[in-house]
């Protein structure tokens, strides 16, 4: 009977002592993988919110130029404004 069951309960439990090993490992790599991927989506969320900061800020910029070019603002103000948005 020793023979059928192994070495008892425990050894059933852990799926022999040379398997968790395995079993173990296996974890680890699905950790590396989930902390992997949730750090690919972080940075594309910076990413695109950097983007998005950019482009307005951009935009801000090319108003201003055109407020200045048409005469509604003064060079001070255009100076001050711009040193703002930078």
């Amino acid at each position: 009977m020793h023979r059928y069951w192994g070495n008892g309960f425990n050894d059933m439990m852990n799926f022999g002592n040379r398997a968790s090993e395995w079993f173990i490992l296996y974890d680890v790599v699905k950790l590396l993988i989930i902390v992997a991927v949730v750090m690919v989506i972080a940075r594309m969320f910076i990413k695109s919110s950097r983007n998005n900061s950019n482009v307005g800020s951009s935009r801000a910029i090319e108003i201003l130029k055109e407020r200045y070019a048409s005469g509604e603002i003064s060079e001070q103000e255009y100076k001050e404004k711009l040193k703002n948005l930078k």
